[in-house]
């Protein structure tokens, strides 16, 4: 029954019926999920605002993905399991249902403003300026639905004079000082897109954050979060230690130290030292005959010195003769996997963070959420959409008639 009404008064959605915080399930109804009766209208087209909107799905939001009739690019991205449906498209965009709209048609405007006119959350990734040409910014959508969180993920935020510049992770993290993380300014590239997931995970904390508000208020509001000061808050306790270091004339410490550290073996493997904490460092100096160290363990002044030697005794060994030497004891040394090893690993297999499922489309693996809710748990209810394959339903469920569908069709607006 798709009955709606505002702020704390009754609401019967998805065959579930709310007040307030409370939800009564209905016989026969599957178990309720933490964002059951949520509306997203996901209009994002790369992978923060992508990311955020699977999470939100994977806890039951009922999450609309909107793309233009040609798709979106990730759609393409290599390797591919059909057409269209890219393995970075499968992982990121299940749990949503799927439909078309060009914003340029004025049917393909009116219908997103539909969606919107009854969703509680709308997620875009687009440049500041770009959704205004057509009457899709925050103060125009406000209008006509005051209750809905507007949450917006771009690069560098809606002021300042980089908020037009187009960018990628690679791009911001390269602006924020991020990836010179060796201590010495040599510049890496990570497998994980820092930014942008960061950002996807603020994006979901203030999508929350914003519809736990409007329970006490009734209103919605809008949600700015931008790649580049995501970059600066993840560096948080990096830049704190370069403020106190200039406020007591310290030498900056650094990541890295010669007992906090990765070290290469003998077979080309590595072994990461984490040694922090005086006990930790006295075994791995018992393990290495390197006792004369022990007591050196925060001289940082002969830092480099120090980790020359330990360099040159982990030489000595393979990864595997040094873990078989370590055995069962626990002072965080352990072993650099690639991902291959780690997903075969035990620790993977115990962690119960992988899926395989049966879909139309043939068998896909998931990586399941990491968020783990001892009531309402998320899970993987339906593969990524087909481009489009939900239109019409979404479509109908908004009120519209089949010869309207098929005009909308017709004049390029889905």
């Amino acid at each position: 029954i798709p009955l709606r009404l505002v702020g704390s008064e009754m609401c019967i959605r998805d065959r579930y019926i709310f007040r307030g915080y409370f939800a009564v399930k209905i016989l026969g109804v599957r178990r309720m999920k933490a964002l059951t009766g949520i509306k997203v209208i996901d209009f994002s087209k790369w992978l923060p605002g992508q990311y955020c909107g699977m999470v939100l799905g994977d806890f039951g939001a009922d999450v609309i993905k909107v793309e233009t009739p040609t798709g979106d690019d990730t759609r393409r991205f290599f390797p591919e399991a059909l057409p269209g449906m890219s393995y970075w498209h499968l992982a990121l965009n299940r749990n949503k249902r799927g439909i078309t709209a060009d914003i340029k048609t004025e049917g393909g405007r009116k219908l997103l403003l539909r969606l919107l006119s009854e969703a509680d959350v709308f997620l875009e990734g687009f440049r500041p300026g770009y959704l205004a040409r057509y009457g899709l910014d925050y103060a125009t959508v406000r209008e006509i639905n005051p209750q809905l969180v507007y949450c917006s993920i771009t690069g560098f935020g809606q002021t300042g004079s980089y908020r037009h510049k187009p960018a990628h992770d690679l791009n911001v993290i390269g602006l924020a000082g991020l990836n010179s993380l060796d201590d010495v300014g040599s510049a890496c590239v990570s497998e994980v897109q820092i930014a942008a997931l960061g950002s996807s995970m603020n994006a979901v904390s203030g999508i929350l954050l914003a519809l736990l508000a409007r329970e006490r208020t009734g209103e919605g509001q809008a949600v700015d979060i931008n790649l580049y000061n995501t970059s600066l808050s993840l560096q948080t306790t990096g830049i704190s230690s370069l403020w106190g270091c200039k406020a007591t004339g310290c030498q900056p410490f650094g990541r890295t130290a010669h007992y906090y550290n990765i070290y290469r073996t003998q077979d080309g493997r590595y072994l990461s030292v984490g040694t922090i904490e005086p006990k930790f460092w006295r075994r791995l100096c018992e393990i290495l005959d390197c006792e004369e160290l022990i007591e050196r363990q925060h001289d940082f002044e002969h830092g480099n010195e120090l980790q020359e030697r330990l360099a040159a005794v982990f030489q000595t060994k393979t990864q595997a003769e040094w873990l078989a030497l370590i055995g069962e004891e626990e002072f965080c040394v352990t072993p650099v996997c690639s991902l291959e090893e780690a997903l075969n690993s035990e620790l993977t297999q115990q962690s119960e963070m992988l899926a395989q499922k049966q879909e139309d489309i043939g068998t896909l693996q998931y990586v399941k959420p990491a968020i783990r809710l001892s009531d309402m748990p998320g899970s993987i209810e339906r593969r990524a959409p087909l481009l489009g394959e939900h239109t019409a339903e979404v479509l109908t469920e908004l009120g519209y008639t089949e010869p309207e569908i098929m005009k909308l069709k017709e004049t390029g607006a889905i």
